[in-house]
C-alpha cells in the first residue's frame, strides 16, 4: 500500500494491489477507519481467463463502499475488457453503486484524480508498480498506477 496526496492533502490516493474479496476487504475497512467522512472513489478491474467469481466479490463491494467506480483494463489476457467491466458493473449496480467505464487503465486514474471532490480518497487496486499488461497474449507497456497517481496529482497542483 502507498499512500499519496496532492500538496494540500484535499484528495488521497491509495495505491494497492487488492485483487480479491478478503483485500478488498480489508482495504475499504482500513479506509473508512482511517479517513471517516471522505468519499471513496475506486479504480480498479479484474484479470481474464480466471478468478471469475472475483467479479461479483469486488463490484459487490465496491458498489456497498464506494462513492465512484471507475472499471478498467487489469490484464484481460484474450477475454474483451469491455465485457469484463459490463459484468463487474452488474454487480455494482446491485449494491445501486456508480461507475463509468474507461478502458484505458492511465485514462481512468487521470480522470478519478481530476473529477474527485475535495476530500477523497482514490482507491486504485490491482497493479501497484506492475508496468505492463497482458493484452491478447501479449505484454503492453504502461506506466504504472504508482507513477500514474505521482503524475496526475501534480499536475492537480499545478492546475490550480
Amino acid at each position: 500500500m502507498e499512500i499519496y496526496s496532492n500538496k494540500n492533502q484535499e484528495i488521497v490516493v491509495i495505491v494497492d494491489y487488492a485483487h480479491n474479496k478478503l483485500s478488498f476487504q480489508k482495504l475499504y475497512e482500513s479506509t473508512i477507519k482511517e479517513y471517516p467522512k471522505r468519499e471513496i472513489i475506486t479504480v480498479f478491474g479484474c484479470p481474464g481467463n480466471k478468478a471469475q467469481n472475483r467479479r461479483k466479490d469486488l463490484g459487490e463491494l465496491s458498489g456497498k463502499y464506494s462513492n465512484m467506480n471507475y472499471l478498467t483494463t487489469d490484464d484481460p489476457k484474450y477475454e474483451d475488457p469491455q465485457e469484463i467491466c459490463k459484468e463487474i458493473s452488474t454487480y455494482i449496480e446491485k449494491e445501486n453503486g456508480k461507475y463509468k467505464i474507461i478502458l484505458d487503465r492511465e485514462e481512468a486514474i487521470k480522470e478519478a484524480i481530476f473529477e474527485a471532490k475535495p476530500n477523497s480518497v482514490i482507491l486504485i487496486n490491482g497493479k501497484g508498480h506492475e508496468t505492463a499488461q497482458v493484452v491478447k497474449g501479449k505484454r503492453e507497456k504502461y506506466l504504472s498506477d504508482a507513477k500514474c497517481a505521482k503524475k496526475y496529482l501534480e499536475e492537480l497542483d499545478n492546475k490550480k
